[in-house]
């Protein structure tokens, strides 16, 4: 039981009389910002008639799904090797760091202090002789131990939002890895279709070049004017400049590549041409949008800054009440060292401190209000971020219903040629036709395996986009303790 007369009973009746004096805090009119609920962004009618699959979600490590063993080392190699998640991980240890230097305000702290001071002791002091007027060393060795007993909560606050700081910074960490793997299996579906387009360019050269070839020989016999031989020669050149164009830019995509792995560009040198198994179908998980809050790390992200924004909020309430601390000390202290590790040198003290916000209100004013903010932008960004989930998903869905159109439209295309380039050809050897006829025919083939090129890499980047959508195999790891 704590007596009347105790400092540990005075501290606290005048926390109890500063509370009173402080009043409630004044919010100042303060309405949080709401948060929006995933139920709220329905999506039913955009989703309908997509494939369902409970087990739609991608796993991590979704890439190995390509088929490409090569496009597996260069994303182990750029996640080994990146600057931007070595950032990321950077940024993770120091909330980790806050972290635990917050939750050590909840702990007592104790210090040893250990000092020796020699000097003249003032005659008219309090001090008696033989110490008045004369030189001494005295010393003091003790443990000096503090304790902030935090009767408001805001330590507490201040370590839950210290800790929520810890999950949004593992999301963005993870969120991070997920861009890094999508821009690199992106980059590698373009190195791949400017491999099938060289093919296709270099089909057309050949073609051009026969062209070329037999206009010729035309002119030659007088049953052609030197007007197509130019025409033809033109064709040739656009021929050859859209090889050169091709690659170009798989040179580039090389470059993209060994950038993103974390090398340089002689990596990129060593890459062969890609051997992709684009997927058949598109698959949804059947509880969108909802199961996105713990899919996404971008939103999960966004949902733990929401937590430590409203912690901080809850701290800074806090300051508007007082503060009281308990000071302890004890160890050896005397006037003389000779005397110091004597018994009589004991020295034991206990002092509350209480600290009254009675004149300092407009300031913790400017700062609550600085917290209400900062909640309320951090509910912004969430909300904005789950509506960008919710719409990245429908994109997708969108792109590859026009995708599955266009696709189906491209088979029937090349279909076409490629039975106009067959009779042709049959017609052609029964003496019916001449070449030109059939190399000209030869060119809606290609032109239909060109489409054909780019309709697959399409596949390719919008099922690379709905991963991206869906989260990447993001698992949200426990709050952090």
């Amino acid at each position: 039981m704590i007596s009347h007369g105790s400092p540990i009973y005075a501290a606290l009746l005048g926390a109890a009389l500063a509370a009173a004096l402080s009043g409630c805090v004044d919010r100042g009119g303060w309405h949080a910002a709401p948060q929006l609920a995933a139920a709220r962004l329905t999506a039913d009618r955009t989703l309908s008639g997509a494939p369902l699959d409970a087990a739609a979600w991608p796993a991590d490590g979704w890439w190995r799904s390509f088929g490409d063993t090569q496009l597996d080392a260069l994303v182990a190699e750029a996640i080994a090797g990146s600057p931007s998640l070595t950032a990321a991980e950077a940024r993770l240890r120091a909330a980790q760091g806050q972290a635990l230097a917050v939750g050590a305000l909840a702990l007592p702290g104790v210090a040893l202090d250990a000092q020796a001071t020699r000097q003249r002791y003032p005659e008219n002091y309090i001090y008696p002789p033989p110490y008045a007027g004369n030189y001494y060393n005295d010393g003091r060795v003790a443990f000096d131990l503090s304790y902030d007993i935090d009767f408001w909560g805001r330590n507490r606050a201040l370590l839950a939002s210290a800790r929520s700081g810890v999950d949004a910074a593992a999301a963005d960490r993870a969120a991070a890895r997920l861009a890094l793997a999508v821009a690199v299996v992106r980059a590698y579906v373009q190195l791949d279709l400017w491999y099938a387009l060289l093919d296709v360019a270099d089909d057309q050269l050949k073609q051009q070049t026969s062209i070329m070839e037999l206009t010729q020989q035309r002119v030659d016999a007088g049953l052609e004017n030197v007007a197509r031989v130019k025409q033809s020669e033109a064709s040739l050149a656009f021929a050859r400049a859209g090889i050169a164009a091709a690659q170009a830019n798989i040179d580039l995509a090389r470059n993209q590549l060994g950038a993103l792995a974390g090398a340089g560009p002689d990596r990129g040198l060593s890459l062969t041409r890609p051997h992709l198994t684009a997927p058949a179908t598109l698959a949804l998980p059947s509880t969108l949008p909802a199961d996105l809050l713990g899919r996404r790390p971008d939103v999960a992200a966004a949902r733990a800054q929401v937590r430590g924004a409203a912690s901080g909020v809850k701290a800074a309430e806090a300051d508007f009440y007082p503060n009281v601390n308990l000071a302890a000390f004890i160890g050896l202290q005397s006037i003389g060292l000779d005397k110091l590790f004597q018994g009589s040198a004991t020295v034991v003290g206990a002092t509350p401190a209480l600290s009254l916000p009675v004149f300092n209100r407009r300031q913790l004013r400017g700062a609550l209000e600085a917290r209400q903010a900062q909640y309320d932008a951090s509910v912004g960004q969430y909300n904005q971020t789950l509506i960008d989930a919710v719409h990245d998903v429908a994109d997708v869905v969108a792109n590859w219903r026009a995708l599955e159109r266009e696709s189906a439209e491209q088979r029937t295309a090349l279909a076409a040629a490629q039975r106009a380039y067959d009779l042709t050809t049959e017609r052609y050897r029964a003496g019916l036709d001449n070449y030109l006829t059939v190399l000209s025919t030869e060119n809606q083939l290609l032109f239909a395996q060109a489409a054909g090129a780019e309709l697959t890499a399409q596949r390719l980047t919008f099922s690379v986009a709905l991963v991206r959508a869906l989260g990447g195999g993001y698992t949200p790891p426990a709050p952090a303790g």
